[in-house]
């Protein structure tokens, strides 16, 4: 049985995902650390605390900025 994939525009880079995905499951997906990182999903910021129920959509545009530190 095929697997129900849709589009997402990831920092302006079209992907093809599963579907459905939740923010967390994305992060997972792409192997980005949660620790550090904002997410924005159409022009909206997420909370962290959201992420796990946060659908990302067919057409969904996600920006993902993560945090450096420095000294």
């Amino acid at each position: 049985m095929p697997v129900e994939t849709i589009l997402v525009y990831i920092n302006g880079e079209a992907h093809h995902m599963a579907a459905p995905q939740t923010v967390t499951a994305l992060l997972a997906t792409l192997s980005v650390p949660a620790e550090r990182v904002a997410i924005e999903l159409n022009k909206t910021i997420v909370r962290k605390r959201e992420w796990a129920s946060t659908l990302v959509g067919e057409g969904a545009q996600v920006e993902i900025v993560e945090f450096v530190g420095g000294g």
